[in-house]
């Protein structure tokens, strides 16, 4: 009678085999998966890929059941069809994945109300720590005390919320970038395209814009159109402008969202980029590059980011609480020149 040996089981892979697919030693990988020591960027875009090459995940669970923690990280953003926010979860994501942790992920829907009662739901499983994307500069859930949530990381907007580290980007300075680029082009009526002007974020890349120009030529006009959180939305509102006689001759899109609309209304009036108007959006996305004309954007740092803003958390979750001083981080974004900007037109004839 032939004896069939059992089937083994498939092995997990280990910290070993990380560094060995990496190529670096299993102290790095420790140190890369729990932010210690002085790995370089190259060295942890190596251990990070090998990690998700293997689909490593490290055992949590003893360490867990010794501690009672939960190994739970939420995370509030404000959307997911928003191209920005859903990327910036699938970054927090891989992080938390490699560091043995789960995401909640909660939407606010740009609502503090909704936002605060989501965030005391998830306070009840037990949170480790919370990363927010707030609905507001004003506060976290319209108002929570940071004392009573678990260790927490504001980014993109409420930089100045205190009591929590925050992480976002340098938008006066982007703002400063992308002006003094279109006046270079001979640009004098210049556009903005914002949601609103209920966040700093917006604000900020407005007075670097404002700025910029108040340097370099006072006489240049800039008009700032608000067109809402939806592509329906920034399209009906630049639209508006567009049709104006003496009507913009550039157009900065300060989201994803309104360089969307942007584009729909461009399109929809059947002017040209950039011979009638030049673009340069935000939150540089594949999509920019899909059809001609490419769009020129400020690009944000997003692995960056997430990176600075995991690494925050983990050491107020390791128990910096009391003794680290609550960090500000803001990281510069990149201007990306592509086929969408360009010179100044001679004549701008009002759209059809």
């Amino acid at each position: 009678m032939r004896h069939t040996p059992p089937k083994s089981k498939i092995r997990a892979p280990t910290i070993k085999d990380v560094a060995a697919k990496a190529g670096v030693s299993t102290a790095t990988v420790s140190h890369v998966l729990n932010d210690k020591g002085r790995a370089g960027a190259k060295t942890r875009d190596k251990v990070m890929a090998a990690v998700r090459a293997l689909n490593f995940r490290p055992n949590g669970n003893a360490a867990a059941l010794r501690n009672r923690k939960s190994k739970l990280v939420g995370l509030v953003v404000p959307s997911l069809s928003n191209a920005f926010f859903a990327r910036m979860a699938s970054e927090f994501e891989q992080l938390a994945f490699a560091h043995g942790y789960d995401i909640a992920v909660i939407i606010s829907d740009e609502d503090s109300a909704i936002e605060r009662g989501r965030i005391l739901t998830l306070l009840s499983r037990q949170l480790e720590g919370l990363i927010v994307y707030p609905a507001s500069d004003d506060g976290i859930g319209g108002g929570l005390d940071p004392h009573v949530l678990p260790p927490t990381v504001v980014m993109d907007r409420g930089l100045q919320i205190k009591g929590v580290d925050s992480v976002g980007l340098k938008n006066e300075e982007a703002g400063q970038m992308v002006a003094r680029e279109l006046l270079a082009l001979g640009h004098r009526r210049i556009g903005v395209l914002l949601p609103n002007v209920d966040v700093a974020a917006s604000r900020d890349r407005v007075a670097g814009i404002e700025r910029a120009i108040a340097e370099t030529d006072p006489s240049v006009e800039c008009r700032v159109v608000l067109g809402g959180h939806t592509i329906d939305g920034a399209r009906s509102a630049i639209e508006q402008e567009l049709r104006r006689q003496n009507r913009i001759t550039a157009l900065v899109a300060a989201t994803n969202v309104t360089t969307l609309g942007a584009i729909k209304a461009i399109q929809g009036l059947q002017l040209r980029m950039p011979e009638d108007v030049s673009l340069i959006g935000f939150d540089d996305f594949e999509w920019m590059t899909a059809l001609r004309p490419y769009v020129s954007a400020v690009a944000q740092p997003f692995e960056h980011f997430a990176s600075k803003g995991w690494a925050l958390l983990m050491a107020r979750m390791a128990g910096g609480g009391d003794t680290l001083p609550f960090q500000r981080v803001l990281l510069p974004g990149e201007l990306r020149l592509r086929e969408s900007s360009g010179r100044a037109p001679v004549q701008t004839p009002a759209a059809a």
